[in-house]
């Protein structure tokens, strides 16, 4: 994955104190991601940093919406985001490790990239199911045609059906 330069905070010649930074992403930053699920998005992300000798501490905040595709109808819409993490940041390891909301960086790294980061957090913000807001909603003829496909397959269940298959709706409902 390419490094999205405006991601990246320069920690190394920063002393010791608390520091905030605002970053605006775009459709440009989803683009740059080889396998972003999002094509295009509107997000900000505000951080607030504390930094110590050996330890970053991160306050994450993401807000903005990203263009998703509605699980009912099809239709893409934008989807609005919202979200919080916290980052703890090791400065004094021996090797790179990566947990969860835990990064070992060793002693020779100059700067954090937050890229992948970032996108992970947005992708856990995003709901399981999409469906298009009220106002609009969905496209009323996708609707119309999913329900009159659903109203159609109750009249090909009354038909005659295999009698194996009824042979063990039987043993189903003697149970």
């Amino acid at each position: 994955m390419g490094k999205y330069n405006d991601l990246v905070i320069p920690f190394s010649g920063m002393k010791e104190g608390d520091y905030s930074f605002d970053f605006s992403l775009n459709d440009s930053f989803f683009e740059s991601l080889e396998f972003s699920q999002f094509g295009k998005g509107d997000i900000s992300v505000h951080i607030e940093m504390e930094r110590r000798q050996h330890m970053l501490t991160l306050d994450i905040k993401i807000e903005g919406r990203v263009m998703m595709q509605c699980d009912r109808c099809g239709n893409d819409y934008y989807q609005p985001i919202e979200t919080h993490r916290n980052m703890v940041v090791n400065l004094e390891a021996e090797v790179f490790e990566d947990e969860d909301d835990l990064i070992s960086l060793p002693a020779h790294y100059n700067d954090l990239d937050l890229t992948q980061y970032v996108y992970e957090y947005i992708v856990l913000a995003v709901p399981a199911r999409l469906v298009c807001p009220e106002v609009p909603g969905c496209d009323p003829d996708v609707i119309a045609k999913l329900e009159q496909l659903q109203s159609g397959n109750e009249e090909n269940s009354s038909e005659e059906t295999d009698p194996r298959w009824d042979a063990l709706k039987n043993l189903k409902h003697n149970n």
